[in-house]
C-alpha cells in the first residue's frame, strides 16, 4: 500500500509548479502543454510518491499557465479594437496631482453580456484617465462608454519599476482610451457616498490625504513629499491596508463585542459571538478598502487562522503560512507575479523566523517584558525586511528601527482605531469629528517626527541584493554554530558573494539608452563613471530624472561626471534642473549661448580612452531647436556611436556635403525618433550604421516611428532597436567586439513583457 503524501510536501509541490510564472519567457505552446498533461497523467498513476508529487508540481504548472494564457489571449484579443462598453464603476481613486484613475467593472461588450466564464477570465478592471469624463463619475454608477482598447505598457529599465508585472498580477492589463460616454445610471453605491461624507467633514484637517488613505485605501490623493517621507524612513507599509489593520478592525470588533458581553446573562456568554462580530468588522474594512489586492489577501488568511482557532486546530506558524500561501495561489496564481504578496509573505515568514530563532532571553523581568518585546519585534524587521526593500525601493532606511518604534504603535493604537470610530460615528457628525481630530493630530505628531528622521535613506546599487539576506545567514550561522565547521560553511559562503565585486566587467565602456517614453536619454559609461546625453521629459508633478534615470544611476551605482544637452525641447531638457540638483558638480555642455560649456561644430575633448567630436551645430544660438541639435560621434579608435538628438534632414544634408563617409558610424541614434523629417536615405548610406536605436514611446500622438522611416533603415540591412518594442537598449563594446542587448530579449525576458 502507497503511503499517503503529507499536506506540507503537496503545498510545497503546488508553489514550485506556480514559481515559473515569474521566470518564464513565454507561456507553453499548445502541444507542450498537452505533453506536460500527459506526463502529469502518468506520474500521478504511479506508486513512487516521488513521482506522485511530480504530478502535483506539473498539475500545478498547467493550472497556472492555462490560468494565465486565458486572460493573455483575452488581452490579445481587445488591443487595438474599439468597442462600446458597459459596465459599473469600481473606484474612483482620488487624485487631485493628475487626472484620475477609474476602473471599471465590465458587464457588456457591444451588447452582449458576459457569462460567468468571461468574468472569470476576462480582465474586468482596466484603467482611464481621461480628466473631463473622469470627474463625473462616481463608484456605482453605470456607464456606457466608447472605448479604445490598449494594453498597459510599462517602460522598461534596470533599477525601474515594472508596471507591466504589477498590471497582469493585479487583473488589469488594460487601458480604455474614452472616445464618448454616457451615463445610464447616476445613483452612487454606499461606499462612495461615504468616503464623499467623510471628505467634506474632514476637509480642514492637515493630514485629510493620509486619512483617506486608511480609511478608504484611497492613496491617489497623498502628497508626493508624504508618499517619499514614509518610503525614505522605512513605513510606507503603515499607508496601505493590509494584514495589520485588517486585523485591528477585527480585534476592534472583537473588544466592542467583548464589551456588550458584560451585561448579557453567563449562559449567553460564548466565542463564537466575538469573533464573528470582529470577523464581520473585518469584511466592513476591506469593503470600505475598495477591496483592494492586499486587503482581500490580509482578509482571506485572517479567515483562515479564525477558522483554525475557533475549530481548536493546532498547526505550527510555519504550517499555517505555508498552507495559507498555497491556497491563494491555487485561488488566482498570478499573485506570484505580485510585490506586495512577496512583502507580506516575507514579512511574516520573518517573524516567524525572528521569534523562533532569536527568542528573548529568560533573564528579562516580566515588568519590562512588554517594552523588551516590541523593541525586539522592530529590530526584526529592521534586519530581516532588507531583502524586500532593497528589491522593491532601491535603498535602506537606517532610521528604520526608530521610526516604526514610533510611528507603528500611534498609528496602529490612536489613528486607525480612531478612523474606525470616525466611520462608525459617521452619521453623528459633532461626534465624529471628535475621532477624526484624534486622527489627526496623532498623523501629525508622527509626520513631525518621521521628518527628523527622513535623511537616514540611502539608495543602494543592484548589486547589493547579494548581501540583502546576510541578516539571515548571520542568525542562522549563530544558532547552528556554523563557525565552528571550518572555514567550509559560512566563510565559503560569504566569499561567494563577494566574487562579483572582484570580477571586473568585460566591457571597456557601454551606452544605454534608456526606455523614457517620447524623449531621449542616453547614457555613455566607463566603469562607474557615466555622461548623460539629454535628460528626457517632465510633466507638472514629476520628471523622467525622477523616474528612471536616477534609479538606473543608483542601481548601477554611476557617478555622473557630466550632462549634455542635444537641444532646448521639453522632452530633451526635462530632467535637467533635478540631475544637476542631485550632481551640481557635473558640467553642462550645450548648444545655447552662456548656458555652460559650448557644444559647437568643430569642439572635442577625450574622456579616458573615448574621444567626443561635435559635428554640429556649426554656431551657437540662444534658443536650440531641432535644427541646433548638438550632433557627437564618439570612438574609442575601433568602434564609434553617433548621436543626433532632433536632428532634421536640412541639416543631415549638410553633415553629409560637410563630412561625407566620416560620419560612418557603428551604433546610430535615430533622428528625431524616427520622423518622416528625418532619416535621409543619403544620410544613412554614409553613416552606414550596423543598427540604429530608436527612443519613443509605444503610444504617442505622432505615430512615431514613421512607417516608412522604419522600413527605410531595414531595406538597408540595419538592424532596428526602438525602446517601444525592446525596452532599454544597451550597447557593450570589447577589445574586438560590441554586443547589443535589451530590456525585453535580453536582460528580463519574461511573458508578461511580451
Amino acid at each position: 500500500m502507497r503511503s499517503a503524501l503529507s499536506i506540507d510536501l503537496i503545498s510545497c509541490a503546488v508553489i514550485s509548479g506556480i514559481l515559473p510564472l515569474l521566470f518564464l519567457p513565454q507561456l507553453p505552446s499548445p502541444s507542450t502543454w498537452w505533453g506536460v498533461a500527459v506526463m502529469t497523467v502518468l506520474c500521478a498513476g504511479c506508486r513512487i510518491n516521488q513521482l506522485r508529487l511530480l504530478s502535483i508540481v506539473l498539475l500545478s504548472f498547467l493550472w497556472s499557465t492555462l490560468y494565465a494564457e486565458n486572460i493573455y489571449r483575452q488581452v490579445d484579443g481587445y488591443v487595438g479594437r474599439t468597442a462600446r462598453v458597459q459596465g459599473e464603476i469600481v473606484s474612483a481613486h482620488i487624485n487631485t496631482q493628475q487626472s484620475q484613475t477609474l476602473l471599471l467593472r465590465v458587464t457588456q461588450i457591444d451588447g452582449h453580456s458576459l457569462s460567468w466564464i468571461e468574468h472569470f477570465t476576462l480582465p474586468l478592471h482596466f484603467s482611464m484617465t481621461d480628466q473631463i469624463i473622469s470627474q463625473q463619475m462616481a463608484a456605482g454608477q453605470q456607464w456606457q462608454l466608447n472605448l479604445l482598447f490598449r494594453a498597459v505598457h510599462s517602460r522598461l529599465n534596470q533599477g525601474g519599476y515594472d508596471q507591466q508585472r504589477r498590471a497582469m498580477a493585479t487583473h488589469q492589463p488594460l487601458i480604455g482610451i474614452v472616445k464618448s460616454a454616457k451615463v445610464i445610471d447616476e445613483s452612487t453605491d454606499i461606499r462612495q457616498k461615504l468616503i464623499s461624507r467623510v471628505q467634506q467633514v474632514i476637509t480642514p484637517l492637515a493630514t485629510r490625504d493620509i486619512i483617506l488613505a486608511l480609511a478608504f485605501g484611497e492613496r491617489g490623493g497623498m502628497q508626493p513629499e508624504r508618499r517619499s517621507l514614509f518610503l525614505q524612513t522605512g513605513t510606507a507599509h503603515l499607508m496601505a491596508i493590509s494584514g495589520l489593520h485588517i486585523s485591528l478592525a477585527a480585534l476592534l470588533g472583537w473588544v466592542l463585542t467583548r464589551g456588550i458581553q458584560y451585561f448579557f446573562r453567563n449562559r449567553y456568554i460564548g466565542l463564537w459571538f466575538p469573533v464573528l462580530s470582529g470577523w464581520i468588522t473585518a469584511i466592513l474594512y476591506v469593503w470600505l478598502s475598495g477591496a483592494n489586492p492586499p486587503a482581500l489577501r490580509a482578509f482571506l488568511a485572517l479567515s483562515f487562522w479564525m477558522l483554525l482557532r475557533v475549530k481548536g486546530i493546532n498547526w505550527t506558524p510555519w504550517q499555517v503560512w505555508l498552507r495559507i500561501i498555497t491556497l491563494l495561489l491555487i485561488f488566482d496564481p498570478l499573485m506570484i507575479l505580485s510585490d506586495s504578496l512577496w512583502v507580506s509573505c516575507l514579512a511574516v515568514a520573518g517573524l516567524i523566523f525572528w521569534f523562533q530563532w532569536v527568542p528573548l532571553p529568560d533573564w528579562i523581568t516580566l515588568r519590562y517584558r512588554m517594552l523588551a518585546r516590541w523593541l525586539h519585534l522592530q529590530l526584526a524587521m529592521m534586519i530581516l525586511l532588507i531583502p524586500v526593500q532593497l528589491f522593491m525601493f532601491h535603498g535602506i532606511s537606517w532610521t528604520s528601527f526608530p521610526a516604526n518604534l514610533v510611528a507603528v504603535p500611534v498609528v496602529s493604537f490612536v489613528t486607525v482605531p480612531a478612523i474606525l470610530l470616525g466611520l462608525l460615528f459617521c452619521w453623528l457628525p459633532s461626534l465624529a469629528i471628535l475621532f477624526w481630530r484624534i486622527a489627526d493630530y496623532s498623523l501629525s505628531g508622527v509626520l513631525y517626527i518621521l521628518e527628523a528622521l527622513q535623511q537616514g535613506w540611502v539608495t543602494t546599487a543592484g548589486s547589493m541584493l547579494l548581501f540583502s539576506g546576510l541578516g539571515w545567514l548571520l542568525i542562522i550561522c549563530w544558532r547552528l554554530s556554523l563557525w565552528r565547521c571550518g572555514l567550509f560553511t559560512p566563510w565559503i559562503t560569504f566569499i561567494a558573494i563577494l566574487v562579483p565585486f572582484w570580477q571586473k566587467p568585460d566591457e571597456t565602456w557601454r551606452i544605454d539608452m534608456l526606455d523614457v517614453g517620447h524623449g531621449l536619454a542616453m547614457l555613455i559609461r566607463q566603469g562607474e563613471q557615466a555622461i548623460i546625453y539629454d535628460t528626457g521629459n517632465r510633466w507638472s508633478h514629476g520628471s523622467m530624472a525622477e523616474k528612471e534615470i536616477l534609479p538606473f544611476l543608483n542601481w548601477h551605482h554611476l557617478s555622473l561626471l557630466g550632462i549634455i544637452i542635444s537641444h532646448q525641447d521639453l522632452d530633451h531638457i526635462g530632467g535637467l534642473e533635478v540631475l544637476q540638483k542631485v550632481y551640481p558638480e557635473a558640467w553642462l555642455r550645450t548648444s545655447v549661448i552662456s548656458s555652460g560649456e559650448r557644444c559647437q561644430q568643430g569642439d572635442s575633448w577625450q574622456w579616458g580612452h573615448l574621444t567626443f567630436n561635435v559635428l554640429w551645430p556649426p554656431a551657437l544660438t540662444t534658443r536650440a531647436y531641432n535644427g541646433n541639435s548638438c550632433v557627437l560621434r564618439i570612438s574609442d579608435g575601433k568602434y564609434s556611436v553617433l548621436l543626433t538628438g532632433d536632428l532634421e534632414s536640412g541639416q543631415e544634408l549638410s553633415l553629409v556635403k560637410h563630412y561625407g563617409d566620416k560620419l560612418s558610424s557603428n551604433i546610430l541614434q535615430t533622428p528625431h525618433h524616427g520622423s518622416k523629417s528625418s532619416s535621409t536615405i543619403s544620410f544613412i548610406q554614409a553613416v552606414n550604421p550596423q543598427a540604429t536605436l530608436t527612443s519613443v514611446s509605444r503610444y504617442n500622438p505622432w505615430r512615431l516611428p514613421a512607417e516608412s522611416v522604419e522600413q527605410r533603415y531595414k531595406k538597408s540591412r540595419i538592424e532596428w532597436i526602438s525602446t517601444a518594442k525592446s525596452g532599454q537598449a544597451s550597447v557593450l563594446f570589447y577589445k574586438d567586439k560590441y554586443r547589443i542587448l535589451t530590456f525585453r530579449e535580453h536582460f528580463m525576458p519574461r511573458w508578461y513583457h511580451q
